[in-house]
């Protein structure tokens, strides 16, 4: 019996959508090695590692203002990094968790901006698409607010979360998201503990490869333009 040519179409339209489904899958349950520290916002385990800078932004606890500054001043700025992660550690105070009990406010961090042709001729403009002001020449910009967590009949947490969005050249606006992570995920790349907070960025998301080096600079909330930069070698 020959078979209806519309109907074999269909036939092999719909094997296709099932194997593109099942290789999907596949695809989406890859996962990445464990970075080889627990991310936990604590600096004990934290061996070896290169100092960025000793204040971020600025330095809150000179700040004369009325009513006093109640936000989280962020200090000293370390990283590191193994064949799949930058390793970040930024040191705070009050720590998220202190701020968060007394304030039971949420609140933002500030951004980090990754330049990685550390070229300023490519990338972001001094100002996005709406008016806003980013770090000319970087690629990527990760956003760190915090939020909270709460379940019945649980004291409610203080969480932090990084949101990691591409340049679009088209729109000109970070709004490619690549990545965003929280520290209430079963197995966090970000999280903040009693030392500070401490993150791990995949090198793949950040387009870098051993051996390349490229441009990290951090804005912290309510810092005007005072932004810190250095230049990372991946070893």
């Amino acid at each position: 019996m020959k078979r209806d040519p519309w109907l074999q179409f269909l036939i092999i339209v719909l094997l296709g959508l099932t194997f593109a489904g099942r290789f999907g899958a596949l695809a989406t349950g890859v996962t990445n090695p464990p970075p080889k520290c627990k991310i936990d916002g604590v600096f004990e385990d934290w061996s070896a590692y290169q100092v960025a800078w000793s204040e971020t932004g600025f330095d809150w606890s000179k700040a004369k203002m009325t009513p006093a500054f109640d936000g989280i001043d962020l200090k000293e700025f370390y990283y590191d990094n193994d064949e799949t992660y930058l390793y970040l550690f930024i040191k705070c105070k009050p720590t998220l968790q202190e701020r968060y009990d007394e304030t039971h406010r949420t609140a933002m961090l500030g951004y980090l901006y990754i330049d990685s042709d550390m070229n300023t001729n490519t990338g972001a403009a001094d100002r996005d698409a709406d008016g806003a002001w980013t770090v000319s020449g970087a690629e990527i910009q990760i956003y760190l607010p915090t939020g909270f967590s709460s379940a019945e009949g649980k004291k409610s947490d203080c969480l932090l979360i990084y949101d990691m969005k591409r340049w679009d050249v088209s729109s000109k606006l970070f709004d490619q998201r690549i990545r965003k992570a929280e520290s209430s995920d079963s197995d966090p790349l970000v999280a903040h503990g009693k030392d500070g907070v401490e993150m791990a960025l995949l090198l793949s998301d950040l387009g870098v490869q051993k051996g390349g080096k490229f441009s990290l600079a951090c804005w912290e909330s309510r810092a005007l333009r005072n932004i810190n930069k250095t230049s990372i070698q991946i070893k």
